[in-house]
């Protein structure tokens, strides 16, 4: 049962290691809803409670896809050789700062491969200037789960990583070895520990082409996961929250299709607290879900079933605009944590033929940015209304 949410009373977590500990940009915020459930984290807030220290919250933001097309690598290329990424994120950088922890879907392998030119669509590879561009930005958290991770292979795969980690990212969902596959990604932001699982439903079939270690370490596919045993990897290491992921569904969709609802369901039942679907490359509904866990007990949790399209050059309806969801973990008095101020961005992605970019479509509804056509604006307007109408009409529309 899909649903908005009201409150209970439910906690979660345990004590334990971090892998990953970092976060922490500045900032501060009326769908809202209790996530978890009572239990863990109750007995451990015994020894600790929260009325003799200051009760913790953060601020997370989400996008949606990251897609370096063709024309963007153009633009992006200097007279030098070099890539500039930055101007194509100038207008919706303040966005993304505008929290404390910021996630997004890198849906492009980064680094050359071999002599191979860098290309988009169907096999994206992007320079490593995007990385730049993404981390000044304001980003934190790449997801590396998605259909083109292995668009240059495998050994694109661990050259993708081996630069989202050099360039100081957090990432979950690709792989080297079976060791960083088995290790647990939980991040610290404000000092609540966050496990992080990043998983995909395919790969484009890139799989079958020698590279056996992808299936067997390098991707987090979804058939096959055990989600409960995910999940309590993760609160063992000392997740107090768990978010999910998962790149899913069917493309150019507008609502999440059966599938993707029940998994949704079974990824609540397993004990995820947020869920940030992409793939569809649309914005799809974000609702609370209510889920049975395996005890027995009613677990609940905050789904984004897909963020839709962040930047790219896609010109299908619905494809040029995405959200970048915001929301607040809070720390409960009795134990726990609240999701509120769940709120989404709405942004929009402006191709010209000299310059690409995504902009915070609200602040443009009454003055269109300069030069942009009468014909652009009346489609952003448009656009507008649409997310407005698909939207649950208790999250607010923000400008950025």
């Amino acid at each position: 049962m899909v649903f908005c949410i009201m409150c209970c009373n439910m906690g979660l977590g345990k004590t334990g290691k971090i892998w990953y500990s970092k976060g922490n940009k500045d900032h501060s915020h009326r769908l809202r809803g209790v996530v978890g459930r009572r239990g863990a984290y109750e007995k451990m807030m015994k020894t600790q409670s929260p009325k003799r220290r200051a009760l913790r919250s953060a601020r997370f933001r989400a996008a949606g896809d990251n897609m370096i097309h063709r024309k963007q690598l153009e633009i992006a290329k200097q007279a030098d050789g070099s890539y500039d990424f930055h101007p194509q994120f100038a207008l919706v950088a303040e966005a993304l700062k505008n929290a404390d922890y910021t996630i997004a879907n890198l849906e492009t392998t980064i680094g050359q491969f071999r002599d191979v030119p860098f290309t988009g669509f169907p096999r994206f590879n992007s320079p490593e200037a995007l990385l730049d561009a993404l981390r000044d930005a304001g980003v934190d958290f790449l997801t590396l789960a998605n259909n083109h991770i292995l668009d240059r292979f495998f050994e694109g795969l661990v050259t993708t990583v081996d630069r989202v980690e050099a360039w100081g990212f957090d990432f979950g969902g690709a792989n080297r070895t079976p060791e960083e596959k088995a290790r647990p990604v939980v991040v610290m932001v404000n000092d609540i520990r966050v496990g992080m699982l990043c998983y995909t439903e395919l790969t484009n079939e890139m799989d079958d082409y020698f590279s056996p270690e992808a299936e067997a370490y390098g991707v987090n596919y979804m058939c096959g996961a055990d989600y409960a045993a995910d999940v309590q990897k993760l609160r063992d290491a000392g997740a107090e929250v768990v978010f999910a992921i998962p790149h899913w569904g069917e493309e150019y969709r507008r609502r999440p299709e059966e599938n993707t609802v029940i998994q949704a369901k079974k990824l609540v039942a397993a004990g995820v607290d947020v869920i940030l679907g992409s793939h569809p490359h649309m914005v799809q509904p974000v609702a609370f879900v209510e889920a049975q866990t395996g005890d027995g007990e009613v677990w609940r949790g905050l789904v984004a079933y897909s963020l839709g399209n962040f930047i790219s050059n896609m010109c299908l309806k619905y494809t040029d605009t995405g959200i970048v969801l915001d929301f607040t973990l809070r720390e409960r008095p009795e134990g726990g944590f609240a999701v509120e101020d769940v709120r989404a961005v709405p942004v929009y992605c402006w191709r010209r033929e000299d310059m690409i970019q995504t902009l915070c479509l609200k602040r443009y509804l009454n003055q269109p940015p300069e030069g942009m056509s009468a014909f652009e604006w009346a489609r952003l307007k448009e656009e507008y209304a649409e997310l407005r109408e698909l939207i649950d009409e208790r999250i607010p529309m923000t400008e950025g």
